[in-house]
């Protein structure tokens, strides 16, 4: 009976343990079944990422952050924003006509005709709001910038005339003139007009060979209306800045009221000696030459430039050499040309960039083996002057080897790249071909050099610049 009865107990109790495994299992099963299903299922993905996050190195996670982070910045460096915080986009949209300058239009005898220019009174307002602004200014001595050009004098009266614009001869056919219009809309419009070059007259007499042949010094009587004495007010008000602040030194930062040298040469005095002698201010001038007799020196531990140095030291001696006939600014000017000369030592003839100007030794960029094609293409004036003023000509010639390596070279339509290396003498490869820094001055360089060397019909200098400008309005010049 007991084995019975413990029987029907295990019995029993199997049922039971049974019963509650199904009631476990179906209590599971409604648990899935409820209508919760996508909100869990999220949470499980939530959950899923966190553990992946979790799993994670510091390294990875680190590497993560950095990349989040480099995305951030190249956005927000790739968006262009204008000072007022909008995109440039905007104020397209916004503003299309507010910082556009619309040349304006003149007739025949060079006066402004408003009414042809066709956008309302975009000028008018431009005007009215220049000259807000310059009555404001101030000038030394507390006087004040005139309101209004001076009254022209009655004609036959030459006393107060202002100056008139030079006349020059338009330059047919060199890469095309210009015609303004009006458009169908009212604007002003642009025609370009393409016409072969004029025969120019060769071996024209030079206005640089007569004055470098006579020597003497120039006669500038100084100002002679109130728009010239502005001027030469407004330059005062600088040169004395310079000379409390940063006398001796290149240049004058004058909101600290301190210096900065770039070279060590006294760039503003050597800059601005032909600026005081033809604005007659020989008191300054008279300064500004002792400084340089006395303490402008070339036998520094410096490098220099070549470009910069040539245009504005060189430049600036040889020039007032040729206003004032003082030989003191010739002697610099040689003894500064010589230290130069180095820079021409290369195995391609084409400069390198920087020269130290007391051990004579020439060396590329810091930054680069190549040098700036403009640089090298804008020393001609400066070196061809100093040979034919010191009857020296190692000067000009090495200058010149420089426009014919140039010349010699493969070219797109006249248009050069903006670098090139002074060893192969060749251009950089897929260099920037553009009017901006690094390229300018050698368009400019090709027809001052064919001025001053008496505008020969043969010369591949006006013929490089021809086909330049061509190229120019061809490949570089876009129009809407």
């Amino acid at each position: 009976l007991n084995l019975k009865k413990k029987k029907k107990e295990s019995a029993a109790g199997r049922i039971h343990w049974s019963t509650m495994m199904d009631l476990r299992k179906e209590h599971i099963a409604i648990g899935i079944n409820s209508g919760e299903t996508t909100s869990g299922a999220a949470s499980g993905s939530r959950k899923s990422l966190r553990r992946h996050w979790n799993q994670l190195s510091r390294f990875q996670k680190n590497l993560v952050w950095i990349v989040l982070a480099g995305i951030c910045i190249f956005l927000f460096f790739l968006i262009p924003y204008d000072d007022d915080g909008t995109s440039p986009s905007d104020s397209r949209v916004d503003r299309p006509l507010e910082h556009i300058q619309i040349a304006p239009f003149k007739d025949r005898h060079q006066h402004l005709n408003l009414e042809k220019i066709g956008v309302g009174g975009i000028l008018e307002r431009s005007f009215r709001s220049t000259d807000a602004e310059v009555k404001e200014v101030n000038l030394a001595g507390g006087k004040n910038i005139i309101d209004e050009p001076p009254a022209m004098a009655a004609e036959g009266n030459n006393n107060q005339q202002l100056l008139e614009e030079p006349k020059l001869d338009e330059p047919e056919g060199v890469g095309g003139g210009g015609e303004v219009g009006v458009g169908e809309d009212g604007a002003a419009t642009l025609q370009i007009v393409h016409s072969e070059p004029k025969e120019v007259v060769e071996n024209e007499e030079n206005v640089l060979e007569e004055n470098r042949k006579s020597g003497d010094a120039k006669d500038f009587k100084g100002p002679t209306n109130d728009r010239q004495r502005a001027v030469i007010d407004a330059f005062l008000h600088s040169w004395r800045g310079y000379k409390e602040y940063a006398w001796g030194h290149d240049n004058l930062k004058p909101i600290s009221m301190s210096y900065s040298d770039w070279f060590g040469l006294g760039l503003t005095i050597v800059d601005s000696l032909d600026t005081m002698y033809i604005m007659d201010l020989q008191e300054e001038f008279d300064e500004a030459r002792n400084w340089i007799d006395q303490y402008l020196r070339f036998d520094v531990n410096r490098d220099v430039n070549l470009f910069e140095v040539t245009i504005r030291v060189l430049g600036g001696l040889l020039s007032t050499y040729h206003l004032s006939g003082d030989k003191m600014f010739l002697d610099k000017a040689l003894d500064l040309g010589q230290r130069l000369l180095p820079c021409f030592d290369s195995p391609s003839g084409i400069p390198y960039s920087d020269v130290n100007i007391e051990t004579m030794k020439a060396r590329p960029p810091k930054w680069s083996p190549d040098s700036s094609t403009s640089e090298v293409t804008t020393l001609q004036l400066e070196f061809r002057d100093l040979s034919r003023t010191a009857m020296n000509p190692v000067f000009e010639n090495a200058a010149h080897k420089v426009n014919v390596k140039v010349h010699e070279l493969e070219k797109n339509e006249g248009l050069v790249p903006i670098f090139i290396n002074a060893n192969t003498g060749q251009f950089r490869n897929f260099a920037t071909i553009s009017l901006g820094a690094r390229a300018d001055s050698y368009y400019e360089y090709l027809l001052k050099q064919w001025l001053q060397t008496g505008k020969k019909n043969d010369d591949f200098l006006i013929d490089d610049y021809q086909t330049a400008i061509r190229g120019v309005l061809n490949q570089l010049v876009k129009t809407t």
